[in-house]
């Protein structure tokens, strides 16, 4: 009877469907595996891109703040010492120093500098150990006279207050891999608007025909998402080079400065020697001279005081980019 050859025909055929199936199944897994580590390899470049930028921009974020301190608490508090010993200062009745009218050792804006000098003094001196790394990148990234306070012992602190304390940027840019999520991505979240995780690539070990479909798809998928996170990468490095060369832009500025600062400071100490501390008994030239000075340590505290960040984390990038543009025509000038 043809009736069992029938069924032999269907059985054979059935089985050489599901052979089909699981070939079928077997080849979607391994275009999925493949898919899935092509992805992977993606997102691990591009992480790994990130969190050298990250770790690069932090440290010159650090040397800024260092550079600051180290200003304060050096020529610029030598300063302060030279121009606390005047007496009867008026600027504003020399040649070409009505810019600084009013500016004497008991005027406010002295008293500010002599303040931010006094804390970074303490701040650098008393400290084991070195300055936290932390509190060098706040100082770096915000106001210097914002970021450094005295506790009422007299111990030399860091106080970092509003945005300084709470900022993810900061948190992000000394903090660990993107991959680790948390506080880290909250950061990066802060400087970048948005940035997402590296994707999660993972697929089962599931050879039925069905999983091994949908195991082929989330793969294309990821490998979607791993193009999108490698775009935000190049985006986010962009972002964070802008903020590392505003930051060395920033510190070369400081430095010329800085050491303008300790040739004035050490030609107002001759000055001194010369027409003793009566501000009143000074020739032009003389006064002349403090004013040169008084000049310079007014544009470091202005430099010093704008943040490198705002308070969203972000770049700021119009203040600090006019900041120098106008600095240096200063410098340029001749005028200190």
């Amino acid at each position: 009877m043809p009736i069992p050859f029938i069924l032999g025909a269907l059985a054979a055929g059935a089985g050489a469907y599901g052979v089909k199936k699981g070939y079928d199944a077997k080849k979607n897994m391994d275009k999925a595996k493949a898919i899935n580590n092509e992805a992977q390899e993606i997102a691990s470049a591009t992480e790994y891109k990130i969190n050298d930028v990250r770790n690069d921009t932090n440290q010159t974020i650090e040397q800024l703040g260092e550079t600051k301190i180290e200003i304060l608490a050096g020529s610029l508090n030598d300063f302060v010492e030279s121009f606390s010993r005047l007496k009867n200062v008026e600027l504003n009745d020399s040649v070409g120093m009505e810019e600084l009218r009013g500016f004497n050792p008991n005027s406010r804006d002295f008293i500010d500098i002599k303040n931010a000098s006094f804390n970074a003094k303490e701040l650098a001196s008393g400290t084991a150990g070195g300055i936290a790394a932390g509190t060098l990148a706040a100082v770096g990234a915000y106001s210097a006279a914002g970021t450094i306070g005295v506790a009422s012992t007299g111990a030399a602190i860091a106080g970092l207050s509003g945005a300084a304390a709470t900022n993810a940027t900061l948190a992000w840019l000394g903090g660990g891999a993107l991959s680790a999520g948390g506080f880290g991505m909250a950061g990066g979240m802060a400087v970048l608007g948005g940035i997402v995780a590296g994707p999660a690539l993972a697929i089962g070990g599931a050879f039925m025909a069905s999983k091994a479909e949908k195991a082929l798809n989330d793969a294309r998928a990821n490998l979607d998402q791993a193009y999108a996170f490698q775009e935000q990468g190049e985006n986010i490095c962009s972002v964070l080079n802008a903020i590392q060369d505003r930051a060395t832009q920033i510190k070369d500025l400081l430095d010329e400065l800085d050491y303008r600062m300790a040739r004035a400071v050490n030609e107002v100490d001759n000055v001194i020697y010369d027409f003793g501390t009566d501000f009143r008994k000074f020739n032009r030239a003389a006064k002349e001279t403090v004013g040169i000075a008084v000049q310079i340590a007014k544009t470091m505290k202005i430099v010093l005081d704008t943040p490198l960040l705002n308070e969203d984390g972000e770049l700021n990038d119009y203040d600090t980019r006019y900041l120098i543009e106008d600095t240096q025509d200063l410098l340029d000038s001749g005028k200190i």
